[in-house]
């Protein structure tokens, strides 16, 4: 697609390769590095997600938008999932079919997951795939808690 611009980062348990739009957020740094920071977990809840729900994302939602002048790390205050973009509070009709309410209907939910992170109000969505793959993740994430 066009719009997408994909950046892979190397994680201790392997690549993770992340997709956004091009030029849209402001923090997608901060997002970029929590996603590979935690993308194992991330990976287990969206594919638990699809599998009680259908396609969807993880939605990491934080009140405030950081200070500019302050950069720093994401730090989400809740997480959930959704199957529509535009049932996120704060979003406008725009999101309806936005970059994000397509990668619904394109996405892989065996080899990606869709994450969505909310700053403020501000909505930023990345599809990733990576290690580990979101029905291992979940079956690691299990096993561990076994």
């Amino acid at each position: 697609m066009p719009d997408d611009h994909t950046t892979t980062l190397s994680t201790p348990r392997g690549l993770v390769a992340i997709t956004g739009r091009a030029g849209a957020a402001r923090r997608a740094a901060a997002h970029r590095e929590f996603l590979a920071d935690h993308w194992a977990e991330l990976s287990a809840a969206a594919f638990e997600g699809y599998r009680r729900h259908g396609a969807g994302a993880v939605v990491l939602w934080r009140d405030a938008a950081p200070r500019r002048f302050r950069p720093r790390p994401f730090e989400p205050e809740r997480l959930w999932y959704t199957t529509q973009i535009h049932a996120i509070p704060g979003t406008s009709s725009e999101d309806f079919d936005g970059w994000e309410a397509r990668q619904l209907e394109a996405y892989d939910p065996q080899a990606e997951g869709l994450v969505v992170f909310v700053e403020g109000g501000a909505l930023a969505g990345y599809r990733v795939a990576g290690d580990p793959a979101p029905p291992d993740a979940l079956r690691q994430s299990r096993a561990r808690m076994n």
